[in-house]
């Protein structure tokens, strides 16, 4: 699933982006959510607490944190995310090199729609997005996921359950071996932590002593014949070693 955040505190300006994206997501055929912040203090407030985005569209012009200060804080917590500032005056072009800022779209009705689904060609082109996914035979059926929403997999009481981003977090369950699963989902970037959970590394926001916390801030246990491992996997990832 591809994440997007909007950042503007001009209602017509969130709205209409907001519209923008979604007509060229639902063209492209990609899952996709769009989250939509009115302040640069909201969104770091609440929505980067939540999720890594992929693609943050920031107005420059904000009040009290302006966008350019909002692209540095976002830059500590998200390295990769694409950032594009929306503006009505290209006055901080040499600060946007600052927090390697993707693009510049100006605020005119008559080019902002053919700016922004410019710009997503080129986001989407550089991050070479696909979806994969994968069908599971669930206890209620079978089931397309893609892989990407998979939060993490719990084995419990002779089942699996499968928990899964979907406006929110959706549970399935099967009845199978935590084995089983592992052995489909590891390509993938999912890792054992415990005998009882496997987790999607790239919702991994921390890891402290015996135990992970997923960007949502939930908290799963790390049992010590895990933890070295799931430890060195967890910096790898975020490209400290």
């Amino acid at each position: 699933m591809l994440r997007i955040a909007v950042c503007d505190d001009e209602e017509y300006f969130r709205v209409r982006m907001e519209h923008i994206i979604s007509e060229y997501m639902d063209k492209m055929g990609f899952d996709y959510v769009v989250n939509c912040f009115e302040s640069g203090e909201a969104f770091l407030e609440t929505g980067s607490q939540n999720f890594d985005y992929n693609i943050v569209f920031l107005d420059v012009n904000m009040k009290e944190m302006n966008g350019i200060e909002t692209a540095k804080a976002i830059r500590k917590l998200m390295p990769d995310t694409y950032i594009v500032f929306v503006t009505a005056y290209i006055t901080y072009s040499l600060e946007g090199y600052t927090v390697n800022a993707i693009r510049y779209i100006l605020k005119e009705d008559d080019s902002i729609e053919m700016a922004v689904k410019e710009c997503l060609d080129t986001i989407i082109g550089r991050m070479n997005y696909k979806e994969t996914k994968y069908t599971f035979d669930f206890q209620n059926g079978k089931k397309d996921l893609i892989i990407d929403r998979i939060l993490y997999v719990e084995s419990r009481l002779h089942k699996v359950f499968f928990f899964v981003l979907d406006d929110g977090i959706v549970e399935y369950y099967m009845y199978d071996k935590l084995d089983s699963i592992e052995e489909k989902l590891s390509q993938f970037g999912f890792h054992r932590i415990h005998q009882s959970f496997l987790v999607n590394m790239r919702y991994v926001k921390k890891i402290e002593r015996y135990k992970v916390i997923l960007l949502n801030k939930l908290e799963l246990s790390i049992s010590k014949k895990y933890y070295k491992e799931i430890e060195t996997k967890y910096v790898r990832s975020i490209g400290d070693i």
